[in-house]
């Protein structure tokens, strides 16, 4: 995601890019601001305490292993306009090819890119908020099965970030309470991970509301919690991002750049696993500026207008029917003392 001049121009050299060359993606005009992930690494653990969170540290085969995305073949299934403002990418992967070309019997990953031209909640849970500055990128795990011996295994996505900001900076994760859950029933979180830029409204971010769901059908019944481990750097930037889109661009700047790690995974104590339903589907937001701020829609302020208008209304109401009563009262107490 780039935020350039008006007039600058793309250009990408596909021979290039399919060669791994660096720099087969460049701007006519330097952009103002650049800022990219790739979705690196699928994790699968073995959730033996059934906590729901994976420990990042450990490398033991039989607790954790990593699916590089690079090695799943990967198909354009849909490119379309729903509307004129709206745009959707659909790639799926149904088959792995390493080394270890068993390492995914059945099942497939869907990635649904959407964008829009306009700022508005999407219409499916959990409901984000959009503008024309983001993209709304959907991970979905759909009956997906391993050759792991896992008995209790969920799964997490690690996330590669890199930007035009420098290398000695910092992006953050920042959860954040909002007020109401009128968009996402019954979560009241909404979670960002923010380049150095963003909070200047010049920079990138990602966000989500800290919630999967494990069936196609949304509810609230159908969901489960997603966990963050923070940011950490990334050295080798080559042997991570090398055969990228964000090395393709970046290239060797990739050096005095922020180049960062996070990862994300589903589940929470006492959901039955993966296992249970085989599916997950978690929806995140990236953009450039600021993370939008959730406000209050007008049929909540309706709704909390009656609820402290109408109390306040019968106070008042009951206050002038005391005041007329010992109004007459006293009326009444003259006319008889006469």
């Amino acid at each position: 995601m780039a935020a350039t001049p008006v007039k600058s121009q793309l250009n990408i050299s596909w021979d290039h890019f399919k060669g791994n060359n660096n720099k087969s993606i460049t701007f006519n005009e330097e952009p103002i601001y650049s800022f990219g992930i790739v979705l690196d690494k699928l994790w699968e653990y073995n959730d033996i305490n059934d906590t729901g969170l994976m420990d990042l540290k450990s490398r033991d085969s039989r607790y954790v292993r990593a699916l590089d995305m690079e090695n799943f073949n990967w198909t354009l299934t849909s490119f379309g306009n729903e509307s004129v403002e709206n745009v959707d990418v659909v790639m799926e992967a149904s088959s792995y090819t390493p080394k270890d070309s068993t390492a995914v019997i059945s099942g497939s990953i869907r990635l649904v890119l959407s964008a829009f031209g306009f700022r508005d909640h999407y219409g499916e849970l959990p409901r984000l908020l959009h503008s024309a500055n983001c993209t709304q990128v959907e991970l979905v795990l759909d009956k997906l099965k391993t050759n792991s011996s896992f008995s209790s295994s969920r799964f997490a996505v690690g996330v590669l970030i890199a930007s035009s900001d420098k290398a000695n900076t910092t992006a953050s994760i920042i959860s954040r309470k909002s007020l109401d859950d009128e968009h996402s029933p019954g979560v009241f979180t909404l979670v960002d991970l923010q380049t150095p830029m963003a909070e200047s409204g010049r920079g990138g971010y990602l966000q989500w509301r800290p919630v999967a769901y494990v069936a196609k059908e949304r509810n609230v019944a159908n969901s489960t919690e997603t966990n963050s481990y923070g940011v950490t750097d990334v050295k080798d930037h080559t042997a991570y991002l090398n055969h990228t889109l964000l090395y393709a661009y970046y290239s060797s700047n990739l050096d005095s750049l922020l180049v960062q790690s996070t990862a994300v995974s589903f589940g929470l104590k006492e959901d039955g696993f993966y296992k249970k339903t085989n599916y997950t589907s978690w929806t995140f937001m990236m953009g450039y500026g600021k993370p939008p701020n959730e406000n209050f829609s007008l049929l909540v302020i309706f709704v909390i207008s009656i609820g402290l208008g109408l109390p306040a209304l019968l106070i008042i109401i009951s206050g002038l029917v005391m005041a007329v009563r010992r109004i007459s009262r006293k009326n009444d107490d003259l006319f008889l003392n006469r």
